[in-house]
């Protein structure tokens, strides 16, 4: 893998299969920064023209942590993003070619308020229903 620089935040690119490893702060700082973010939308390689293979066509290969070698959880971005990355909590994530483009995109059109609303409603709905079973139990 080699050293990148996308606006100011280095990774580490695979020159086989273009992928990016990202350092939890540095995702951090993309997340949070338009000006990163458009720097990401940038260097993004044009869509492909051709269609995506059919879901499950592809074998699911869990791959282990460039830091630690770990294997790492593949996780839904945002648990709605529709983009399945590699995460180690410590170290960072592994977003194959244009995933993290994607995940921008997401990000910029409203896609983690949007999660976090619902995540929101969910909590409060667990809570309505802690209550509603603690006073049936107590009565």
């Amino acid at each position: 893998m080699s050293s990148i620089t996308l606006g100011t935040v280095a990774m580490r690119e695979c020159e086989q299969c273009m992928g990016l490893w990202v350092e939890v702060p540095a995702f951090e700082k993309i997340c949070a920064d338009r000006e990163e973010q458009a720097a990401v939308l940038g260097a993004a390689s044009p869509a492909p023209m051709h269609q995506a293979p059919p879901a499950g066509a592809e074998k699911i290969q869990y791959a282990p942590c460039p830091q630690c070698g770990q294997l790492m959880n593949r996780i839904n971005f945002a648990r709605c993003s529709g983009v399945i990355v590699d995460i180690c909590r410590g170290h960072g994530t592994w977003f194959d070619r244009d995933e993290l483009s994607g995940i921008v995109q997401f990000i910029r059109g409203g896609g983690l308020e949007v999660s976090r609303q619902k995540e929101k409603m969910e909590i409060e709905f667990e809570r309505q229903q802690l209550r509603t079973e603690q006073i049936a139990a107590a009565g």
